[in-house]
């Protein structure tokens, strides 16, 4: 997957009637606008708007365009060292105008969840004239970002999954996160070549193969008519197809009862003959709990009963990507100028 395969080139739909021209500041339910975001329009005086992007703040851009959302801790995770730098950094490219920091709503005594950040049209500007892009699709992509918020917890929590991948082998030798292609890219691809849309697509690099993986992150909100639809569609994209035995499609479930459903549901489509992708199944309490690397996977229909880890599932032949520019190694956004879904 190369830069200009990435859908940084790739044409969006015009805006709607109803859509404007300038960032909406209106957060979702259950977020709210902080108060550094309500000071942005004179805040200008307190840091330079115009200032050319570092390395790192072009990959964070980069990042809110490729994954739509992501929160604080994500961003701290993948990019900084400690939360201070994080935070400085943030708000200094939320006074610039270059990203909108949501935040959470709390009630009660809940404990505080972490802001959310989307690019704003000007961030996505920014960024496409430092790749040297046509900025009106990205602007486009950013402003739909946050108006077209219908399953913001959903994404961020997937987007959670592939940042606790990342960072789980970020002190591995020899293996790691190369590719994360986000919701948006994986749809796009669908539409191009007729693979399911899946919440993201990964390549985990192991030291003597390659696993490529779709992820599937459920909240127990489908119907089973539309949860058989998606199982089936793996199916009958994959089977058949040359090493279609090394694709894993990964369901994680919000708890053990929709998980045991899931289980039925996917074991009701699989073929009974002929090579296809692989189903695994696990739960968000263990993905949270134990991590996702962790032997907390169960394959749908195998003959050998018993839980994986993430490094124990067969994969492909290991191409000669390097390890050491995995997503959430030291400085990895420096050798990766495509991003996670670059080349």
């Amino acid at each position: 997957m190369s830069l200009h395969e990435s859908p940084w080139t790739s044409r969006s739909q015009p805006l709607g009637p109803d859509s404007v021209n300038t960032d909406r500041g209106v957060p979702p339910a259950g977020l709210s606008l902080p108060d550094t975001v309500d000071s942005i329009r004179t805040a200008s005086s307190e840091a330079p708007i115009e200032l050319e992007l570092s390395a790192r703040e072009r990959a964070i851009l980069l990042a809110l365009h490729q994954y739509r959302y992501l929160d604080r801790s994500q961003l701290e995770a993948l990019f900084f060292q400690g939360s201070r730098s994080a935070q400085l950094k943030l708000r200094e490219l939320t006074l610039r105008q270059l990203v909108l920091r949501w935040d959470r709503r709390q009630h009660g005594t809940a404990a505080p969840r972490p802001s959310v950040y989307v690019l704003t049209g000007r961030g996505a500007a920014r960024l496409s004239h430092t790749m040297q892009c046509d900025p009106r699709p990205p602007m486009t992509r950013a402003r739909r970002a946050q108006t077209q918020t219908y399953h913001l917890l959903h994404d961020v929590e997937a987007n959670g999954f592939f940042v606790r991948v990342a960072v789980g082998a970020a002190a591995l030798p020899e293996q790691g996160l190369y590719h994360w292609a986000g919701e948006t890219h994986c749809r796009q691809v669908s539409g191009e070549h007729g693979s399911p849309a899946s919440d993201g697509w990964g390549r985990y690099l192991l030291a003597d193969r390659e696993l490529l993986f779709d992820l599937e992150w459920d909240r127990g909100t489908e119907h089973e008519r539309r949860l058989r639809q998606k199982a089936s569609a793996y199916t009958s994209y994959f089977r058949g197809r040359r090493g279609a035995r090394f694709r894993h499609v990964l369901f994680v479930a919000p708890n053990d009862r929709r998980e045991a459903e899931l289980r039925r549901i996917v074991a009701s489509v699989l073929p009974r003959s002929g090579e296809c992708c692989r189903f695994w199944t696990t739960t968000v309490a263990f993905v949270n709990g134990e991590g996702p690397l962790a032997r907390i996977w169960l394959e749908v229909g195998s003959t050998q009963p018993g839980l994986l880890a993430f490094h124990e599932m067969p994969g492909s032949a290991r191409s000669d990507r390097r390890a050491e520019d995995c997503i959430s190694k030291p400085r990895w956004w420096e050798r990766r100028p495509g991003g996670g879904e670059g080349a």
